[in-house]
């Protein structure tokens, strides 16, 4: 039979003040969460165009700021993982980090199902910046650094290719990549 292939994409949007103000707050679509929300500093200059705030103004549109979050979508064929795997959530914190957006949305789709997790990068429960600075980076620093260590040295890596697992063990703590060994 035909299949239809979905991909996994990022979303990236920066929107202007004006193009901020033309949207409309509909649940489900931007109602922000209430650690998303931000109020202005008390001696703020006010546009005259957006009232005082008071009464009959609005929902506190004072209150709304904004702020670049990626937008990862997964589309699932067997079912929605509530919360996300965390291999699905650490993927979105990459993206994150390197497209220097605050934080993410992990969106997951099946059929007409959909759910969407937050993914705070500088909070917690996870506080995932500040871990993937301490125990990710350094371990892809290691594998990076143990992979261009083993093209640069033939004899290295024939004889990790031709040695058993306790030798290929023993060569991956050496190049500071124990973390690979069972």
């Amino acid at each position: 039979g035909e299949r239809e292939v979905r991909w996994s994409f990022v979303v990236d949007v920066t929107l202007t003040q004006e193009q901020s103000r033309r949207l409309k707050k509909q649940p489900g679509r931007l109602v922000p969460a209430a650690g998303e929300r931000a109020s202005p500093p008390p001696n703020a200059p006010r546009d005259p165009a957006e009232g005082d705030g008071g009464e009959g103004e609005g929902e506190g549109e004072e209150s709304w700021a904004l702020r670049t979050v990626v937008v990862e979508v997964k589309s699932r064929v067997r079912r929605i993982a509530r919360p996300p795997a965390l291999h699905d959530q650490l993927q979105a914190v990459a993206y994150s980090l390197m497209l220097r957006a605050e934080a993410a949305h992990l969106v997951q789709t099946l059929g007409e199902e959909m759910d969407v997790s937050p993914v705070e990068l500088h909070g917690p429960p996870m506080w995932h910046a500040a871990n993937f600075e301490a125990h990710v980076l350094p371990r892809l620093r290691a594998f990076a650094a143990a992979v261009q260590a083993m093209r640069a040295d033939v004899a290295a890596r024939v004889s990790y290719l031709c040695g058993d697992d306790r030798w290929r063990d023993r060569l991956l703590r050496e190049r500071g990549c124990g973390f690979l060994v069972k």
